[in-house]
């Protein structure tokens, strides 16, 4: 994923999440789960590209996302 614009959290599963600013990268694993989306001040812009299928999981808990 490269980070086109603005600012966003990226998290694997079990990791702490990562602040990614305009032009850095994040390089995901296939079949790794993650999250991914703007800051709670920002905006996000991102390219993907994915080798397979994408599987959407449940939405990421406002509390949580609110403490980031």
């Amino acid at each position: 994923m490269l980070v086109t614009g603005g600012e966003g959290w990226y998290q694997e599963e079990g990791k702490p999440a990562q602040l990614l600013k305009t032009g850095d990268v994040a390089n995901i694993p296939p079949n790794v789960k993650h999250w991914h989306g703007a800051t709670k001040d920002s905006w996000f812009v991102h390219l993907a590209i994915t080798p397979g299928q994408t599987d959407w999981f449940e939405p990421v808990d406002d509390e949580w996302f609110n403490k980031l």
